[in-house]
């Protein structure tokens, strides 16, 4: 099978995890590797360990965890070379995330507990996803699920709307069946960004502590 890359971003703490162990339990991947970016800390690589997947782990510290992962794909396609699926699980950090590449597939995963603000609150996170996963929608009211799925289209009209619940695995099937989807219809070409990457360099990014303009 031809080598498949699909890129996972969403909020902090919305179930990117989840997603990901979704897709890694299903058939239809070949053998599947999970690249996982992550801002500080993270306890996900043992997760992914423990369902025998090949992990690569990268810590962004004080960087654009958007930035870590174009500068080090290279090397991470590299690490996966003899995959057929990968899977790169980015970092949650800002509204104006930028993580999804034109030749592969985009899931955006958001918390629907976050407030039905929140979709609109999101860059190109949410409006560049091929698919969009509305994750923790059981703890909260059916008018509020409407509400929030309503902003979310309004925000992508053109994405596919998958509700899932990481505990139990309900719409992963849903989900699995989205993504090849996307996979079938995906064109050929450079690696490119949909988006440019949010600017990075300034006086504070190179560690400046000092307040104002001087």
């Amino acid at each position: 099978m031809l080598f498949v890359r699909i890129v996972v971003g969403g909020t902090p703490s919305s179930g990117k995890s989840k997603v990901v162990l979704a897709l890694a339990q299903s058939d239809g991947f070949g053998r599947l590797g999970v690249a996982k970016l992550d801002c500080v800390s993270s306890v996900d690589e043992k997760m992914f360990l423990d369902q025998d997947l090949v992990v690569k782990l990268l810590l962004a510290g004080r960087y654009c965890p958007d930035h870590l992962l174009m500068e080090s794909l290279p090397e991470i396609d590299e690490w996966a070379c003899d995959l057929d699926t990968l899977v790169i699980e980015t970092a949650g950090l800002c509204g104006r995330c930028a993580p999804y590449l034109c030749n592969s597939v985009a899931i955006c995963v958001i918390d629907c507990t976050a407030g039905s603000r929140t979709p609109y609150k999101l860059g190109p996170l949410l409006t560049d996803a091929d698919i969009v996963v509305l994750s923790k929608g059981d703890l909260v009211s059916q008018p509020e699920r409407e509400i929030f799925a309503g902003a979310v289209r309004g925000k992508n009209p053109g994405a596919t709307l998958v509700w899932f619940n990481g505990l139990t695995g309900e719409g992963a099937w849903d989900l699995v069946k989205s993504v090849h989807g996307v996979i079938a219809g995906m064109p050929d070409g450079e690696q490119a960004l949909k988006t440019p990457l949010p600017q990075l360099y300034c006086s504070y990014c190179l560690g400046k502590a000092e307040v104002g303009i001087y």
